[in-house]
């Protein structure tokens, strides 16, 4: 059962807007996103969604696994209009292993660290403000990516492999060789705050500057042999607190954007990441842009992460679903 009030097909067909009755959400909080500011968002969105006459289910997970055990049970509960997250990136992508392809819309109280998704979508950082935008009930369909982790079947008990593959989605910035050495270490990291903490682990990063050997196969057919320092495969524009490493991606074009850095010198690299941080980077001198729906990428001993957390181990394939993505949003 449809939980949308009115849809409509944007004039471009690539996706869908509507509205829908928001009265009853379930809101799943990371109690540690934003070291605590989650916790004071969340009470804060709580007393908005109170003075607006909105029921809140609070739902909090003492871990990731019964956090998305939590959020596809509320997916899956038709009285409820709408799944809300009140965190950083990394819960909104476990939510979006709930939610993705479901007529149950997601609503963001952004209070994490980076905010790239609420910066996408143009989320208020008020968490009063932000559910204001969830209760008025406008809504987009928007792209995703699809992350595959190929290479790494299990035993069938005949001497093979079976064929069960392990996929996740994520919402803005999938990335392997130097970004996801880079978000590594920011993980381990506990000072400084917000995208300081990113901009340190790079310099820290560029220190420790290794080439890789990469094969990435674009729509099946254009293949990119090269060593490599890294490669960002964008749905959106900005990931580790707004830096723009896909700057032309949009997340209604059912496109994936690629960029990739090739075997450059540190000081080189480094004007290439002020670039990035400046908002201007561009095809050429060290950098390479590319755009395709399916992406196969190679790289030894290498992690993929995608909306700042680990998702697989590398050979992975990654292709853009169009509409699998429902965001309450501000009406434009």
């Amino acid at each position: 059962m449809s939980r949308a009030s009115e849809i409509h097909e944007d004039p471009s067909g690539s996706f869908q807007v509507g509205t829908c009755d928001v009265q009853r959400i379930a809101m799943i909080t990371n109690p540690a996103a934003g070291k605590g500011a989650a916790q004071h968002a969340a009470h804060a969105a709580r007393e908005r969604f109170s003075e607006l006459g909105i029921d809140v289910v609070s739902l909090q997970g003492a871990s990731a696994e019964s956090s998305l055990e939590l959020a596809q049970a509320a997916v899956a509960d038709e009285r409820l209009d709408a799944l809300v997250v009140c965190g950083g990136d990394g819960l909104i992508n476990l939510a979006l292993q709930a939610q993705a392809q479901t007529n149950i819309p997601l609503g963001i109280i952004p209070a994490g660290t980076g905010n790239d998704h609420g910066r996408e979508y143009n989320i208020p950082t008020n968490p009063a403000k932000a559910a204001d935008v969830i209760a008025d009930g406008f809504f987009t369909t928007t792209d995703l990516g699809r992350i595959t982790e190929v290479g790494h079947g299990k035993d069938d008990g005949r001497g093979g492999e079976s064929s069960e593959l392990k996929t996740r989605w994520f919402g803005t910035i999938a990335c392997a060789g130097f970004d996801s050495l880079v978000t590594d270490r920011t993980n381990r990291m506990t000072w400084p705050h917000g995208k300081n903490r990113y901009n340190l682990a790079i310099i820290m990063e560029v220190m420790n500057w290794r080439t890789i050997p990469t094969r990435i196969v674009l729509d099946h057919e254009h293949v990119i042999e090269q060593d490599i320092k890294l490669c960002s495969i964008g749905n959106t524009r900005t990931y580790g607190g707004g830096m723009q490493i896909c700057p032309d991606a949009n997340h209604h074009d059912g496109i994936l954007n690629l960029t990739v850095m090739e075997d450059i010198s540190r000081v080189k690299a480094i004007t290439k990441f002020a670039e990035i941080l400046q908002g201007n980077l561009e095809h050429g001198d060290g950098i390479s842009l590319y755009t395709a729906k399916h992406v196969r990428i190679e790289m030894p001993s290498m992690n993929c992460y995608a909306d700042g957390d680990l998702m697989a181990t590398l050979p992975i394939e990654i292709e853009v679903v169009p509409g699998a993505g429902r965001y309450l949003v501000p009406r434009p």
